[in-house]
């Protein structure tokens, strides 16, 4: 299969008087003050190691979308939500060596699972957050991955909103949402574990850190705390929340709902997103034209939140780098929030690649814009947001019911490119049994960025059996891979969209050094 223009894309598969000085020397110790201290020589031996078994895998999944307060489906057209939210999820494990898998609720109830051996299992009307926790396989750490969706046709919410099921964690980063007129953003904490866990937060918006009435909450073990934004921090355009937990982990998100005036102008995830870093790439953005100054035009948002610097953008198409005048630089005041607006991009996928001189946080969202209904000043809009995140191979579960797209872009290490420069490896369509349908050899030149139908790369007449999509890289050469999901679902006033992260292939079982602790016994 060859990419557009001049891309290079292709898929296809020691007497003993000795001892005893020796050994002497290796004891002797100095004592004093009724201390007694190792000597230098003590551990001249190397440290043993000791097999350590891999664990088993949890994955905790966004429930539904948060309706507007008070409000609930009628069937009304007036209504706000005319059409109730559908929640599903989608869950694999991958091979003939994985392990079996639950999925419970977060009180613990089992919703499902999945027999050892590789399986998958979708689950439809989702009514809250649920759990995902597989046991490790015969041959180490489970691979497996799930996809929360929830699909809105009409109303406020009108929308495609999906997210990767990912591991809770102490620490993440939120780089989205918006509370200003028009705009809801709500904070979704969810607690897994079986211990209370504290979390606070920290926000920034465009004019700098925002003054917040409250940054805390006790999130309950099995539970899930829902916090506005707007009542927290009212008035922001643009945000970036930072949430930090002590006492567990927990899985955090923000939903991102936007009207403009009573039209639908979308609602997505805001996922956690890569750390601060100086370098930052955010992939999958597949764009639509769009002027200079549209509403629907994609956007990229930026955050330094210690100190000032200038951050360098690269766009990567199809055919290689865009230009974007006024867009190739943007400088950035420490704890401000920018927003970019890459309007005038043509048609293409892109993976945008941002550097600095200091740590930053990014994110990007692109658009869909459909038709008016009857009731509507304006066309109605989707958008999805799409986090920053490494590189390397992972798995995702790819959503039913949609029509899925695989983005692959090839970043190379430094800002100058090899033109022969190319990054290699191995695109997997996973089957509803949790085996391996078929296998594509993977090659991206440096600089570009390919995409691919999943009904495409899918054996003929077997698209409806893809349950996830997986990607082994290969290359060493200097080049990356760096790669997402695109699924859309089309509907007579427009296409809905959304974009999946991959989850990241745990190591499995480790060897690990065990050595003593030299003030193990000392008063």
């Amino acid at each position: 299969m060859s990419g557009h223009g001049t891309q290079r894309v292709w898929l296809g598969r020691l007497g003993r008087a000795s001892s005893a000085v020796a050994v002497l020397a290796v004891t002797v110790a100095v004592v004093a003050g009724g201390m007694r201290l190792p000597s230098a020589t003590a551990h001249a031996v190397p440290d043993p190691t000791a097999s350590v078994p891999a664990s088993a895998t949890s994955l905790v999944c966004p429930g539904p979308v948060q309706l507007p307060d008070g409000a609930r489906s009628t069937g009304s057209e007036f209504d706000s939500v005319p059409v109730a939210p559908r929640t599903s999820t989608q869950t694999v494990t991958v091979g003939s060596d994985a392990g079996a898998a639950l999925v419970r609720a977060l009180d613990g109830t089992t919703v499902g699972d999945l027999a050892a051996g590789g399986a998958s299992l979708q689950l439809d009307d989702v009514a809250a957050a649920t759990v995902v926790r597989a046991d490790a396989g015969v041959g180490g750490t489970t691979q497996v991955a799930a996809a929360s969706t929830t699909l809105t046709s009409a109303g406020d919410l009108r929308g495609l909103a999906a997210a990767s099921c990912q591991p809770a964690s102490a620490q993440s980063w939120l780089v989205g949402g918006a509370t200003s007129t028009g705009s809801t953003a709500r904070l979704v904490l969810v607690n897994a574990g079986s211990t209370a866990a504290q979390v606070t937060w920290r926000v920034w918006g465009s004019a700098g850190p925002v003054d917040l009435t409250t940054d805390r909450a006790l999130v309950a073990p099995g539970a899930q705390k829902v916090v506005d934004l707007a009542a927290v921090a009212g008035e922001q355009r643009a945000l970036v929340v930072q949430v930090s937990v002590s006492g567990g982990q927990v899985s955090a998100h923000l939903q991102d709902d936007r009207l403009d005036g009573f039209t639908p102008a979308g609602t997505d995830l805001v996922v956690a997103g890569s750390a601060p870093a100086q370098r930052q790439i955010v992939p999958g953005l597949v764009v639509e034209a769009s002027a200079v100054g549209d509403s629907s035009q994609p956007v990229l948002r930026l955050l330094a939140p210690d100190v000032d610097t200038t951050a360098h953008l690269s766009l990567l198409g199809s055919s290689g780098p865009v230009e974007l005048p006024g867009a190739e630089s943007v400088d950035l005041t420490a704890g401000q929030v920018v927003d970019v607006p890459l309007g005038g991009l043509p048609a293409d996928r892109y993976t945008v690649v941002v550097d600095a001189d200091a740590s930053f946080v990014a994110s990007a969202s692109f658009s869909r814009t459909g038709q008016a209904g009857e009731l509507d000043d304006t066309a109605r809009v989707e958008r999805a947001l799409a986090a920053s995140t490494g590189s390397g191979g992972g798995l995702v579960a790819v959503p039913a019911g949609t029509t899925s797209t695989l983005v692959v872009g090839a970043v190379g290490d430094g800002t100058e490119v090899a033109a022969d420069l190319s990054a290699t490896g191995q695109v997997e369509i996973i089957g509803t049994d949790g085996r391996v349908l078929v296998t594509h050899d993977l090659s991206v030149d440096a600089g570009t960025t390919g995409a691919w139908s999943i009904d495409d790369l899918a054996p003929d007449g077997q698209g409806s059996k893809v349950a996830a999509v997986r990607l082994v890289t290969s290359s060493d050469s200097g080049a990356s891979l760096v790669w997402a999901l695109v699924a859309t679902v089309a509907q007579d006033d427009g296409e809905l969209v959304t974009l999946l992260d991959p989850v990241r292939v745990e190591a499995g079982a480790a060897e690990v050094q065990v050595r003593s602790d030299p003030a193990l016994g000392l008063g």
